[in-house]
């Protein structure tokens, strides 16, 4: 049995660097990204693609989990964002197809 919680820790603790390389063992070949930002990116680079924007545009970047459940293939993050001086809490679902994500859909409050 997968324990996706610490392949959610993994992807988590991945993120937080700003690791691409170690984010893509976790994203299926078809996975699909989500956000109030770039809307919806389908495939595994174009999504790193994205993830690797986020990180260029930024000097610093802090994510964390205050809470992560888990129930049957999906996780849900609730997460605290840093980029830089800006402060986003959300959730993230991620659904998995074994030990990769499928799909992942952010959802946050964007400062307007």
């Amino acid at each position: 049995m997968t324990d996706l919680a610490a392949l959610t820790r993994a992807y988590i603790a991945a993120f937080d660097a700003r690791d691409p390389s170690r984010i893509a063992p976790l994203l299926a070949d078809g996975f699909a990204l989500e956000d109030p930002v770039v809307k919806r990116i389908e495939g595994r680079d174009a999504a790193l693609k994205a993830m690797a924007g986020i990180f260029a545009s930024c000097e610093t970047l802090s994510f964390s989990a205050r809470h992560i459940f888990v129930d049957g293939d999906t996780t849900l993050i609730e997460f605290d964002l840093h980029l830089d001086q800006t402060h986003l809490k959300g959730v993230d679902v991620i659904q998995w197809r074994g030990d990769q994500m499928a799909e992942l859909r952010a959802y946050l409050d964007i400062p307007k």
